[in-house]
């Protein structure tokens, strides 16, 4: 997977990528599609109107094509893992990025769209 993760970044890195809703143009999600879709998985997998539901109102399909892994005080993801943030009452989107599988239980690397930290 790291090879597939690499490849993927360098092809997409330090472009704004639109995938899904030009009136709202270079979120979070549109990454997460173009990652979707460089693994050869449907849209429909992650397919929300916003980034937290991936997580919260998987579909059958998400299930098939990706394990639901909850937060916890042991987890660090791996390359290529969808990380799923909640909504707040600031951002009731949430936010969706690509693990790059630097890190530990404290803090990770990932790859973001639309994302300031």
């Amino acid at each position: 997977m790291r090879d597939r993760f690499t490849s993927f970044y360098n092809f997409i890195a330090n472009q704004g990528i639109e995938i899904s809703d030009k009136t709202n143009v270079y979120q979070c999600m549109d990454l997460a599609y173009a990652w979707v879709f460089y693994l050869n998985f449907p849209k429909a997998t992650i397919q929300h109107l916003f980034a937290y539901q991936v997580f919260t109102e998987p579909s059958d399909l998400t299930r098939q094509y990706f394990e639901l892994i909850p937060n916890t005080p042991e987890g660090k993801p791996q390359v290529g893992d969808l990380v799923v943030f909640d909504k707040t009452p600031s951002n009731i989107a949430g936010h969706i990025s690509v693990s790059q599988g630097d890190g530990d239980t404290s803090s990770f690397q990932s790859f973001d769209q639309n994302w300031a930290g």
